[in-house]
């Protein structure tokens, strides 16, 4: 029993099909309708599986349990092992409310005793799967041998699903789509980086020009709280009063729970320093790329895309692409750092840090912070994508002198990421024992 969960568009659907191509597999998308509608469509491509041919296509199992009973009857009667789907499962179980109940006895009285099923079960609810699949209080708990979160690409993943882009248009792509392969595949890699965010989001009928707030939709009940939530985020609004502030919530009013499902969702992230002990210092943060973008540029600006009057707003978004493309820019940087098998130090995890400097009485930030596991060594860095031409000697000299907030270690790592550097910085680098990284060769 392998469960398969991950947000919509990241190709879980793709992934188990192309598995089952050469097997013998049956295979139900469930639907969001009734119990008796999805039981008739469960019926159906197991009456298909079995008689592709048959005359009579309406025939219906009395339950689901029958159902299942069935399968197990069909799989006794082949050699080879048979692969049960059930794509979308939430919205079967939410069809009816047994149907992890029932699938649980077949589980312990059939398909365990027999051992010639696999079974997978897939949702788009991460919430749900997490824990009404997999969580203690499920009826399934203890019965998956197996489980895959999928996650959205890395840099070297694009780069490998775009490999005609530049790679510098390649960053801005890795961005806008967070990495989501549906999202990337409706690039085209003959047009420019301004024609594709024209053509993605900038008209009626873009692929993308929506798809926030049709996820938001399908997602969520009261979609237009989440909206306002995820816009005020959007616009540097990170604290949770900032955010009741700026959508007219009151003390009365919480918006935890709202946040809570957003989080669950991996829309947006809880963000503190690395090495913060307290709960309460934290900050939100949108986590997808492309609710990021569509929130800053996009959002509100439905009007002039239905008007066609959009050049001004291409303009706008060219013009801020670059500032908008630091975050994604350190998102790389950290592919890069785990994709390395030489580092000086193997990485526990990689988090930024940012807090008060007490001698210059002002906030200080570092934007890659990745610690080894019992903490004694370190790698700190920073990632400069916008203005290579300005790159000078006080980055490095900052970058240093930054390490002793952080803490102390008994080794300690300088790394600088930078869109593309020059032989005065390099030297100067070198010396002081930082190393620089152009991002040319990250995929070198």
């Amino acid at each position: 029993m392998a469960v398969i969960y991950g947000r919509r568009r990241i190709g879980k659907t793709s992934l188990i099909k192309k598995f089952i191509e050469d097997k013998p597999a049956i295979y139900l998308q469930g639907i969001e309708a009734t119990s008796e509608t999805n039981l008739r469509f469960l019926s159906e491509v197991i009456f298909s599986y079995e008689n592709p041919n048959r005359i009579n296509k309406n025939r219906v199992f009395a339950n689901f349990r029958e159902a299942f009973e069935e399968i197990q009857d069909i799989a006794d009667r082949q050699s080879e092992k048979l692969i049960l789907v059930l794509d979308e499962y939430p919205y079967l179980a939410q069809s009816n409310r047994s149907i992890s109940s029932i699938l649980q006895y077949v589980i312990d009285h059939l398909f365990i005793e027999h051992a010639n099923i696999m079974l997978i079960l897939c949702g788009s609810s991460v919430s749900f799967m997490e824990h009404q699949v997999l969580g203690y209080q499920s009826p399934l708990y203890g019965r998956r041998t197996g489980q895959l979160k999928l996650l959205p690409f890395n840099i070297f993943d694009v780069s490998k699903m775009l490999p005609k882009v530049a790679k510098e248009d390649l960053l801005v792509y890795y961005g806008i789509t967070g990495g989501v392969p549906q999202y990337l595949e409706f690039v085209d890699e003959k047009k420019t980086v301004q024609q594709n965010i024209e053509s993605l989001f900038l008209n009626q009928n873009a692929v993308l020009q929506n798809e926030p707030n049709i996820l938001l939709q399908q997602e969520l009940r009261n979609p237009a709280t989440y909206f306002s939530i995820l816009e005020a985020i959007a616009h540097g609004k990170n604290k949770n009063s900032e955010i009741m502030q700026a959508i007219g919530f009151n003390g009365t009013n919480s918006i935890s729970q709202y946040l809570k499902n957003l989080l669950e969702l991996d829309i947006i992230e809880r963000k503190k320093p690395i090495f913060e002990n307290n709960r309460r210092k934290f900050i939100y943060a949108i986590k997808d790329s492309l609710f990021k973008f569509w929130f800053k540029f996009i959002a509100g600006k439905q009007d002039l895309i239905a008007l066609e009057r959009t050049q001004g707003l291409l303009e706008e978004i060219m013009h801020e692409l670059p500032r908008f493309l630091g975050s994604t820019f350190e998102k790389a940087s950290a592919d890069w750092i785990w994709a390395q098998t030489e580092l000086p130090l193997e990485p526990r995890t990689i988090k930024s840090w940012w807090g008060t400097n007490p001698i210059l009485k002002r906030q200080e930030e570092v934007d890659l912070v990745a610690p080894n596991f019992d903490n004694s060594e370190i790698i700190i860095a920073e990632c400069k994508w916008r203005n290579p031409d300005k790159l000078s000697h006080q980055i490095v000299d900052t970058l240093i002198n930054r390490a002793a907030l952080i803490g102390e270690f008994n080794s300690i790592y300088y790394y600088v990421f930078v869109k593309k550097s020059n032989e005065d910085f390099d030297e100067y680098a070198t010396n002081r024992g930082v190393k620089v990284v152009e991002y040319q060769n990250f995929f070198k």
